[in-house]
Formats: structure tokens, C-alpha cells, sequence
């Protein structure tokens, strides 16, 4: 990551100045205690706080959050990762 903005005018003497990054997003992974963690949907978003199941979103499409979202999909979400690595990881790894 890169941020840049305009030079600030240097602390008075003795004090130190500190940057705060402040991050507010979520994670989807494969873990079993993550809420859907086998699906890409339903997408997490803070208009959704009680994260309804699945079965309500039946397609992307018409998911709440792409479709205010969807250009984010156009632009950023544009590679797929199977799980194939991790599952044969698994399989490998008990032998010598």
C-alpha cells in the first residue's frame, strides 16, 4: 500500500507524530467457525448486519451488495483460486 498527501508542517519540539490506518472490511475464507465460510454469498456488508442465509440471495445478480456494488466486481474480482492446492495439500500430507 501507498498513500500519499501534502507534506504537514513538522510537531512542535519533543512531540512525535504517529499515522493511524483504520481498516473496516471482512473476510470470507474456509474456516469452519466463519459464517458461510463454503460460499461466496451471501455477501457481508454493514446494511446486513444479521448476515441472512444463503438461501435468500439466490444468485450474485441479485445479491444487495453487487448490485450497488457491481463495478467493484468489473474492475477488482477478476481472478478465481479453487481450492485444489489446499485440498491436495491435504492429501500429500501424511506421506513421506
Amino acid at each position: 500500500m501507498s498513500l500519499r498527501f501534502p507534506e504537514q508542517p513538522p510537531p512542535p519540539a519533543g512531540w512525535v507524530r504517529d499515522f493511524v490506518i483504520k481498516g473496516d472490511g471482512w473476510i470470507k475464507d474456509g474456516d469452519f467457525n466463519s459464517t458461510f465460510s463454503k460460499t461466496v454469498l451471501p455477501l457481508p456488508a454493514h446494511g446486513h448486519p444479521a448476515y441472512e442465509a444463503a438461501s435468500t440471495t439466490p444468485g450474485l445478480a441479485e445479491d444487495p451488495v453487487y448490485r450497488r456494488h457491481s463495478a467493484d466486481w468489473q474492475m477488482f474480482h477478476t481472478r478465481f483460486v479453487t481450492p485444489d492446492a489446499f485440498v491436495d495439500g491435504l492429501a500429500t500430507a501424511g506421506r513421506p
